[in-house]
């Protein structure tokens, strides 16, 4: 049987951090309570309600539940991340899309 290869660590290599996250989610997004709300939400709310579509007047299935304003913005203000008020159904194709300019907004360090 063969041996797993051991981690070579190198200390002139930065460590290479999802998104640039200092803090991870991952937690939250695999409870129990999240996953039972976000199937709930996308049940209620089966069409993909992103900004473009409503402006586009594009219909979408919606596979995702997506916190508008982000987990972290609803956290560090008090606002509970559970509320279907700050909660959107999405697109994989939409969510994608805002995760990724949210994420480059970040690194330029504009958001």
């Amino acid at each position: 049987m063969a041996n797993k290869p051991r981690k070579v660590v190198r200390s002139w290599v930065k460590p290479r951090v999802a998104f640039d996250r200092k803090v991870s989610y991952q937690s939250f997004y695999n409870a129990r309570k999240w996953r039972n709300t976000s199937k709930a939400y996308r049940e209620a709310n089966p069409i993909c309600e992103c900004e473009d579509c409503k402006r586009e007047d594009i219909v979408k299935k919606a596979e995702v539940c997506d916190h508008v304003k982000g987990l972290g913005y609803l956290l560090d203000n008090g606002i509970d991340p559970y509320d279907w008020n700050e909660l959107q159904s999405m697109s994989h194709e939409c969510h994608n899309k805002k995760s990724g300019s949210e994420s480059h907004r970040s690194q330029r360090g504009m958001g």
